[in-house]
């Protein structure tokens, strides 16, 4: 066993579980966005970040020291450049696909309260190998999890604790205000919180500022992904079901990310940007209209 300093980032997706128990459409849907979203983060996980587990729903990477004073501050560097890159995966996916989806299950009717938080703490840990597999233990690694259970008011936000904020705070973006917790053994935790809110509603209300041909594009781009990742949403949910689903539910979830989605999606291509136009504003906003009033 040997003890290090590192870094730890917990991405976690929050707010899908409680819509995808309504039906196999949600479960597959909110499946499909959980993949999706844990996709774009991952594309951003390169050296000196290392996936130690995906957590259902979340995202447990960390950095770890090399050894060296030079090489301890390289890796800040390139981790507190990184940490903006995770938050722009996420809000540029989201933006576009909460926009372009024309499906009205729990979980797309629902996107605007699916959120991202990321945490990360500074500490101390144990590496250590379980059945041939490199383990990360110790206080901070339990204090970071703890992290992600706070009263911040806000679904999409960046939170460092103190000493994170001490190491990577100085080349982050943003304004970062105050906050404390606390949490059982650890007592008082100070750390800092940005709030991302406004840039997930800025990447939402762009898609509206795009021409005709851009925002075919980016149909075209959505309906591609869905075509190539309903299916393995699908057969997620049939083998591990968020609810007791029967044989029949499952297999017809299957049936509608494959042949029913194929064959829906040249009308798809046309109606999806044609809606958008119509409407002119937030999906979720428009949505709430009464019949007598027109699109913006």
């Amino acid at each position: 066993m040997q003890q290090d300093r590192l870094v730890i980032l917990l991405a976690d997706i929050s707010g899908y579980t409680r819509f995808m128990v309504e039906n196999r459409t949600a479960a597959v849907h909110g499946q499909l966005c959980i993949n999706s979203l844990i996709e774009a983060l991952l594309e951003q996980v390169d050296i000196p970040l290392t996936l130690q587990e995906i957590e259902g729903d979340a995202v447990f990477l960390y950095a770890r020291d090399p050894g060296t004073d030079e090489g301890w501050r390289k890796t800040l560097e390139e981790v507190g450049r990184k940490l903006p890159r995770f938050f722009d995966a996420f809000i540029t996916r989201t933006g576009q696909t909460t926009e372009s989806t024309p499906c009205g299950c729990a979980i797309c009717r629902n996107s605007d309260q699916l959120g991202l938080k990321i945490v990360v703490h500074a500490g101390e840990a144990v590496f250590h190998e379980v059945a041939g597999r490199r383990q990360v233990s110790g206080p901070d690694v339990i204090l970071a999890h703890r992290l992600l259970k706070n009263s911040v008011p806000s679904k999409e936000y960046l939170l460092l604790s103190e000493p994170a904020f001490a190491l990577l705070g100085a080349g982050l973006p943003g304004e970062f205000v105050s906050h404390e917790e606390a949490y059982e053994g650890f007592g008082p935790i100070s750390m800092r919180v940005r709030s991302l809110e406004q840039e997930l509603l800025a990447a939402r209300d762009a898609v509206y500022g795009l021409g005709e041909a851009e925002l075919d594009g980016v149909v075209a781009a959505y309906l591609g992904w869905l075509e190539q990742s309903l299916p393995k949403a699908a057969l997620q949910q049939m083998g591990a079901p968020i609810r007791d689903f029967g044989w029949r539910d499952r297999l017809l979830m299957l049936w509608d990310a494959v042949v029913g989605f194929r064959l829906m999606r040249g009308r798809l291509q046309a109606a999806i940007p044609a809606d958008q136009r119509a409407r002119g504003r937030r999906r979720t906003e428009w949505a709430g209209r009464t019949a007598a009033e027109p699109p913006a």
